[in-house]
């Protein structure tokens, strides 16, 4: 079972560049596999729309909430490490021109050696996308296009895609990403996300799983999986949690992940610029990490 660290940067003035090297390098040192961040463009006051991944509904992002942009950050990231896998978690792939998204992963797993892993949502905000300019309407299809999309433009050396939402011809697309193709892994616990991973991803993740829904839902994408042709072998899956207390439970949940066949757990955790390094060392102890 790998573990990955998820944190989000750029929202307040600590969480700098200069932090983003020092967590990366921390969480490399004791064990941790991978590091993650999530995207969003814009955010509001009040929303309408409903976060899925907890039981209020919604978030609490504070005053003046903001991200950096999840590429930079994890060239930052790449530029402090050597081993640490980087992804996002996840990326908002509706919202984005696919042919700059393919260039931009593709120079990300350049920069980093490979170690690129591209998490992507449909979104669960209107609110963004209307300020994006791009149609809440059919967003699921949109999404589709853009996975395939983008591979053609990382596998091909002259790339061309006629779809609904996306449509070029034989463009000439460098660099191309170190791996074979960048992993795409799908995010989301709804069926139509589990659909999306089984038809066009390399992988699963989902977020707040419980323990009893684990082993429902791989069921369920193997039977996806089965249904278009594929199978698990070389299909990834894994998970996500936000933990707020001190390490209790996780490595009992580890555990259960690693039962129902995941292969990958993305932990987040309350961590701040003063005492990060200390707990972050404290959760690998609990997960009994590698160093």
């Amino acid at each position: 079972m790998h573990i990955g660290l998820s944190d989000s940067f750029g929202g307040t003035p600590a969480r700098d560049a200069t932090f983003i090297q020092e967590f990366a390098a921390k969480a490399e040192a004791v064990g941790f596999e991978s590091l993650w961040v999530p995207e969003h463009v814009v955010f509001f006051d009040e929303y309408d729309s409903r976060y899925p991944y907890n039981e209020s509904g919604s978030l609490d992002l504070g005053a003046n909430p903001g991200l950096f942009d999840p590429f930079q950050s994890l060239t930052v990231a790449a530029l402090a490490t050597t081993t640490l896998k980087l992804g996002t978690s996840v990326l908002l792939i509706g919202e984005r021109n696919p042919l700059l998204t393919a260039r931009e992963s593709a120079s990300l797993d350049q920069i980093s050696g490979g170690r690129f892993l591209l998490g992507v949502g449909v979104g669960w905000s209107e609110e963004e996308y209307v300020a994006m300019g791009v149609p809440w309407e059919r967003r699921g299809e949109r999404c589709d296009e853009y996975i395939q999309a983008m591979k053609q433009l990382w596998t091909s050396p002259r790339s061309s895609f006629h779809g609904e939402f996306c449509d070029f011809d034989d463009v000439i697309a460098f660099p191309k990403p170190v791996q074979p193709s960048v992993p795409v892994l799908v995010g989301g616990n709804t069926p139509p996300a589990l659909r999306r991973a089984a038809r066009w991803g390399d992988g699963w993740f989902g977020w707040n799983v419980t323990v009893d829904e684990l082993q429902a839902t791989v069921a369920t994408l193997d039977r996806l999986l089965a249904e278009n042709g594929r199978s698990r072998d070389g299909f990834v899956l894994q998970t996500g949690l936000f933990h707020s207390g001190d390490g209790e439970g996780l490595a009992d949940y580890a555990s259960a992940c690693t039962a129902a066949g995941l292969e990958r757990l993305v932990l987040g955790f309350p961590l701040s610029r003063r005492s990060f390094a200390k707990r972050i060392e404290h959760y690998a102890r609990a997960l009994a990490l590698p160093a």
